[in-house]
């Protein structure tokens, strides 16, 4: 072997060497979740796992899973390299749960805080009910006017779609020049002394997969939602926010001023406007809502019994 493939050799060697010790040096990370009731009483035999972020193993499973204790505790370590943790818990007769954590610096090899906790709530799965549940695009037939939106059958009232009774009015107004300098105005409005809405914050990215309320407000409901969305030339604003989720009450039947019985249902992750510039069309109204039929306020649905029965691919209604 001459001296310059001698020198590629030890070269080679060198590099080596100084990824196998890069890679033997990554920094761990140890978390604990606590797993509780709603209550906050711990939750024992919840199967746990969690998965730590490592871009050195990209096609492996860099995962540790396990059952919470009786004090709803399980704890699992791992090496990451970004610090990123993903997690979800899961027991019979509960709605699973999922979470992330991301570690922001880490000490002698370990993330900081070193076995972090972390409180998790499961909800127990109670009193799932058949509902109408659909993902929703409907594109307004009109401008500056009331146009009733039947959730039985997901349409506009005649003449505008197949719908019998507006459950709401959505009216719309459009000042539209143009791509980005455009202003579009949507009122949803609930008729009828009884009927109304009202306003539920919750994270639908993390958390347990069954979101909002088990049972509907009896008072609070308003009567209308205003919803905007303005284009970049006019300062870009729109009001939609996937974490706004709506509780509702149609069809109520009252008696000289009391409410004898109504149908309830919400709406997950607002409501959309959007745009129809390029096929000609005025804009659309986005939702995904669900509707409990038996005059109670339970909001649970369950997800094997879906009233419209089988339904198109994109508006299909994947979470309770």
């Amino acid at each position: 072997m001459n001296r310059s493939h001698q020198f590629l050799v030890i070269i080679l060697v060198f590099v080596l060497a100084i990824s196998s010790s890069c890679h033997a040096l990554v920094s761990s990370a140890k978390i604990t979740i606590k797993v509780m009731n709603e209550d906050g009483s711990p939750v024992e035999g919840a199967r746990v796992g969690i998965g730590f972020d490592d871009y050195r193993n990209r096609n492996k499973e860099n995962s540790v899973v396990g059952l919470s204790n009786d004090n709803g505790l399980f704890s699992g370590s791992a090496a990451t390299t970004s610090g990123a943790i993903g997690f979800n818990i899961t027991k019979q007769g509960y709605y699973k749960s999922t979470g992330e954590y991301l570690f922001k610096e880490k000490k002698l090899l370990r993330w900081q805080p070193w076995n972090q906790e972390i409180r998790i709530v499961l909800r127990k799965i109670g009193n799932p009910v058949p509902m109408y549940a659909r993902k929703v695009t409907a594109i307004l037939p009109a401008v500056n006017k009331e146009i009733g939106f039947d959730l039985f059958h997901a349409d506009w009232v005649a003449p505008y779609g197949a719908g019998s009774m507006a459950d709401f009015n959505a009216s719309l107004k459009a000042d539209d020049s143009g791509p980005d300098d455009f202003e579009y105005k949507v009122t949803i409005k609930f008729n009828g002394k009884m009927n109304g809405v009202y306003e539920v914050t919750d994270n639908i990215l993390t958390g347990s997969s069954y979101k909002l309320p088990r049972l509907a407000n009896e008072e609070g409901y308003q009567k209308s939602l205003n919803l905007m969305w303005r284009g970049l030339k006019r300062g870009q604003k729109r009001t939609w926010n996937q974490n706004r989720h709506y509780i509702y009450r149609v069809r109520a039947e009252e008696n000289d001023g009391r409410l004898l019985r109504a149908m309830y249902g919400k709406i997950v992750s607002d409501v959309r406007i959007a745009s129809n510039r390029r096929e000609g069309k005025l804009p659309s109204i986005e939702f995904t809502y669900y509707l409990n039929p038996d005059y109670t306020r339970n909001l649970e649905f369950d997800t094997k019994h879906n009233l419209f029965g089988e339904l198109p691919d994109l508006e299909k209604i994947r979470q309770p």
